[in-house]
C-alpha cells in the first residue's frame, strides 16, 4: 500500500527588514523577492527558502543533471551552480510561472508521448525546450533540441519519446491524453502531467509546518576503528534539536533484505567498512543549520592501512 501526492506550493516571503544588506533581491515568476545572501548556490534559495519545487536537485552542485534548470532573463540555466549573489536584479522564471496555456501544452505533450517515467528529470528539461522554442519557434529541429539535451540526464525514459514530446510542442501539433482502457490498450502513464511540470511531489518536495531537517556524518575513513564520537559543539550549535548516534538505537542496529548484515550507525568500538557508513545523524530546523552541525561533529579514529597485494592478502 501506497501513497501519492499532488500539490502546486504558493508561497509568502518573510523578510528580515533589519538585514537588508545580507539578502539579495531578484524577481521570480513576476514578483520581487529577496532571499538571504548565504545559500550555497541559488536552487537551494529556490527550493529552501523560497518553497519553489519544480527545479529538482539531482545532483548539486556539480550541475551534471540538468534536474534543477531554470530560465534566467530568458536564457536557461542550471541553477545548482548559479551563485546567489549572481541572481541580483534578474527576472528568474520556474515552472510554476509559465502560462497556463504554455503548461497545458507541455503536459499533455509527454503525458501524450510518453516522454517521462518516474518524471523527476522532466521539469528541467521542459524549461530547456522552453527557452529553445521562445527562440526558434516550430523551426526548432530534432538534431538542435538533441544537442541542448545533452545538459540532462535522463535514468529511465531515453530521449526519443522527449524529443517527440518536445516536437508536439514546438510544432502545435494536437494530442489526446486518456488512461489506459484496459489490457492491451495505449494510454497515458498514471500521473503524467503532474510529473510533466514538477507538481507531483518527490519525498524531498514535502514542505510541513514544523518539519526537521536531518544531516548525517559519514565516517572520513572507509576502514578505520572509532575510538570516541564527540557531539557537544554540534548540539550547541543554532537549529540544533536533537543529535542520534549507535547508543540511541535500541535493539539490534543492523538491517538487510536478507541477512541483517548493514549496521544503520558505526558506534564507538565499532570498525567502518566503506565510506558511506553514519556515525551520527543530526536534527535541526534548518537543512543547513542541520548540515553546519554535523560538520562540528568530532571524532577520534584509529585508521587501518589497507592492504593492496593480492598475496599478502592471501597470507
Amino acid at each position: 500500500m501506497g501513497f501519492t501526492f499532488t500539490f502546486r506550493i504558493s508561497w509568502t516571503l518573510m523578510i528580515d527588514q533589519t538585514d537588508l544588506s545580507t539578502r539579495i533581491s531578484f524577481r521570480v515568476n513576476g514578483n520581487d523577492v529577496s532571499v538571504a545572501s548565504d545559500h550555497p548556490h541559488l536552487l537551494a534559495a529556490l527550493r529552501d527558502e523560497l518553497n519553489i519545487t519544480s527545479a529538482k536537485d539531482g545532483c548539486s552542485p556539480t550541475g551534471q543533471c540538468g534536474c534543477c534548470t531554470i530560465m534566467i532573463d530568458g536564457k536557461a540555466q542550471v541553477s545548482c551552480q548559479y551563485p546567489v549573489a549572481k541572481a541580483e536584479g534578474r527576472s528568474i522564471t520556474t515552472l510554476e510561472g509559465v502560462d497556463e496555456a504554455e503548461r497545458q501544452s507541455f503536459s499533455d505533450a509527454f503525458a501524450a508521448c510518453g516522454g517521462l517515467q518516474c518524471g523527476f528529470c522532466i521539469p528541467g528539461i521542459v524549461m530547456r525546450a522552453k527557452s529553445q522554442i521562445d527562440k526558434k519557434g516550430a523551426d526548432l529541429t530534432r538534431e538542435e533540441m538533441s544537442r541542448h539535451l545533452g545538459a540532462h540526464l535522463c535514468r529511465c525514459t531515453g530521449y526519443v519519446k522527449i524529443l517527440d514530446a518536445i516536437d508536439v510542442v514546438a510544432k502545435g501539433t494536437p494530442v489526446s491524453v486518456a488512461l489506459p482502457g484496459g489490457i492491451g490498450s495505449r494510454g497515458a502513464k498514471y500521473e503524467a502531467p503532474e510529473l510533466a511540470l514538477g507538481d507531483r511531489g518527490y519525498v524531498d518536495d514535502i514542505r510541513v509546518p514544523g518539519m526537521l531537517h536531518a544531516a548525517l556524518h559519514l565516517t572520513a575513513h572507509v576502514r578505520a576503528d572509532i575510538l570516541a564520537i564527540d557531539t557537544a559543539d554540534a548540539l550547541a550549535a543554532p537549529g540544533v534539536e536533537a543529535i542520534y548516534t549507535a547508543d540511541d538505537v535500541p535493539g539490534d542496529i543492523r538491517v538487510g533484505i536478507i541477512y541483517k548484515d548493514w549496521p544503520v550507525f558505526i558506534g564507538v568500538g565499532e570498525r567502518t567498512s566503506y565510506a558511506g557508513d553514519v556515525l551520527a545523524i543530526v536534527v535541526a530546523r534548518t537543512r543547513r543549520e542541520a548540515r553546519a552541525a554535523a560538520a562540528l561533529i568530532k571524532v577520534i579514529y584509529n585508521p587501518l592501512r589497507p592492504i593492496v597485494d593480492p598475496m599478502q592478502a592471501i597470507t
